[in-house]
């Protein structure tokens, strides 16, 4: 009986501390999202950044429930290789910097690699056509994770949120592998628009305008709005685009994602509905 008790004790108190964490975690990431001031904001980031890193560090760490805290977007791969957390901070100006982690599973008793991805999206050119490391990672907040496979390599398919700036929202296609020594590697030449391969795709709208992207588990496609401006002479101004109430796709096909133009959607989604418009970085809905 005392042994009993003994283990039920030492649950309860691991139990106790998860869920102070948690808490943390969750207060953090609010003031991260809505103090007044950058500063503030930026500071509540350093804090949560920090207390992450000490779970994340920990063997303890892998089956840590962050996928239910809503300030940060936490999701395992599907064949649970690993964590992707990422998470942002609003700027003065209306754009957004942002954080993330990857986090390798366990080997054996010893805590996985925790890799820190930082972001580099402001100093990117051309950033549609680059395979990025860790440390020139184009930011996002990622809701999605497709995994397929080719020629023995496995790809991990990123949906994603960038706020962009004040007048237009971005949401992206990207792509993750992993080279042998568990390093990560953003992008990579499989898009293919019917012109050309790019390693990771941008759609570009209005701040207001909420766009759909989404991943069809039924069909196998990533769905997507297609977007047209308000007016004919405004082509090429992002921040006056939005949906036109018709569908794109890319299927994957022989290891490349194929464009597919003016796709009729059907309402095959396992679970059904739209993702929900992405507020200040708060997770949208599951898929």
């Amino acid at each position: 009986m005392a042994i009993r008790s003994l283990i039920v004790c030492t649950l309860f108190l691991s139990l106790s501390l998860g869920l102070k964490a948690q808490s943390k975690i969750s207060l953090l990431g609010r003031q991260m999202l809505y103090a007044k001031s950058e500063a503030e904001r930026m500071l509540s980031q350093q804090n949560l950044a920090s207390l992450l890193d000490s779970i994340l560090l920990l063997p303890s760490g892998w089956e840590a429930r962050f996928d239910t805290i809503r300030s940060i977007s936490a999701l395992k791969a599907p064949d649970e290789s690993f964590w992707l957390l990422t998470w942002n901070v609003p700027q003065e100006d209306g754009t957004y910097v942002f954080y993330g982690r990857i986090r390798l599973k366990n080997q054996g008793k010893e805590a996985g690699k925790l890799i820190v991805l930082s972001d580099a999206s402001g100093q990117l050119t051309k950033a549609g056509a680059k395979v990025l490391k860790a440390d020139e990672w184009f930011g996002a907040l990622y809701y999605k994770i497709i995994k397929t496979r080719h020629k023995k390599t496995n790809y991990y398919t990123l949906l994603g949120w960038d706020g962009n700036t004040a007048f237009s929202n971005k949401k992206l296609i990207d792509v993750l592998s992993f080279m042998p020594d568990g390093s990560p590697r953003f992008g990579a030449p499989i898009f293919d628009d019917g012109k050309r391969l790019r390693h990771r795709v941008f759609f570009e709208h209005a701040e207001k305008a909420s766009m759909s992207l989404r991943y069809q588990e039924k069909t196998g496609l990533i769905i997507l709005d297609h977007l047209a401006p308000s007016q004919p002479s405004l082509e090429g101004q992002y921040e006056f685009y939005s949906p036109d109430f018709t569908t794109d796709a890319f299927r994957f096909e022989k290891g490349k994602w194929i464009f597919i133009s003016n796709h009729e959607a059907r309402n095959e989604d396992e679970g059904g509905g739209r993702p929900v418009k992405i507020e200040r970085g708060l997770q949208p809905q599951k898929d």
